[in-house]
């Protein structure tokens, strides 16, 4: 016995528009143009509008990061002690991974748009300025 398929002559039909569309995939969002997801807004399906308000939102507060993290990286570079390096080391990366977790989470909900993920881009950043300047003025007060 053995195995396999075994032709002395025989013709296959294969769909070369079929195989194309297959193939053919629609860029994920984060591929495309801001105009291209401004046009997206102005789509009926309210799913899209929300996945693409997110997607824009998403990239104007990456960079606006820069000044949360700043903001905390300061005071707690200034009250770190040579000992407790260690510990400024573990507090930056709770940090960044409670920040990355809170654009996973918004970007995991952005289909959704009675959560409102596009404000969930953003909270993470509103909230590490509200802990820098709290750590600012504790800092200004010793």
């Amino acid at each position: 016995m053995r195995d396999g398929i075994n032709m002395a002559e025989g013709t296959l039909p294969i769909s070369l528009e079929e195989l194309y569309e297959r193939q053919k995939k629609r860029p994920s969002r984060s591929a495309l143009s801001i105009e291209q997801l401004l046009d997206q807004l102005k789509s009926a399906n309210t799913r899209e509008r929300s996945a693409s308000r997110t997607e824009i939102n998403k990239r104007f507060s990456f960079p606006f990061s820069c000044m949360a993290f700043a903001l905390i990286g300061v005071p707690l570079g200034v009250t770190a002690h040579r000992r407790e390096t260690s510990i400024g080391f573990a507090m930056g990366l709770i940090v960044a991974i409670s920040y990355f977790l809170f654009v996973i989470i918004a970007d995991t909900l952005r289909s959704d748009p009675h959560v409102h993920p596009e404000l969930l881009v953003w909270f993470p950043n509103v909230l590490f300025l509200v802990l820098g300047a709290f750590l600012f003025r504790r800092l200004s007060k010793q």
